[in-house]
């Protein structure tokens, strides 16, 4: 599947592998009820950042060092999906399990895993269309 300029998407979001795995990101409770996710901005645009392993998120969470409220959240696909829907003014992509150095303050792309995906073409893969 074509990810747009962010390239393809690696074999771990493959539909293929089970459409209940969770995914995991960085959120923040508002006291609407609402499980906003933790954003940041390419160009401009947003990027929410989305994990495959809670340990991974937890890690991530770490080095960002956020101010309190900020946690790990599991969402099924269809969750994600609907959570992505919700953002689609704010999220214009997704970042698949990133691998980021804090202290650079860039987004790496060593491996096409690790660059931004169009969000629509994120939520086709959660699809498996």
């Amino acid at each position: 599947m074509d990810g747009g300029a962010g390239g393809n998407l690696g074999a771990s979001w493959s539909s293929s592998e089970g459409r209940g795995s969770p995914h995991y990101l960085i959120t923040r409770r508002y006291p609407t009820g609402f499980a906003a996710p933790h954003t940041f901005f390419r160009n401009g645009e947003g990027v929410v950042a989305v994990f495959c392993s809670e340990g991974a998120t937890r890690r991530y969470l770490g080095s960002l060092a956020p101010e309190d409220g900020w946690h790990v959240r599991a969402f099924s696909p269809g969750e994600l999906v609907s959570l992505l829907f919700a953002l689609h003014e704010r999220v214009a992509w997704v970042l698949p399990d990133p691998l980021h150095n804090p202290s650079s303050g860039r987004l790496p792309c060593k491996n096409r895993r690790s660059c931004p995906v169009a969000r629509d073409n994120f939520v086709v893969s959660l699809l498996g269309r």
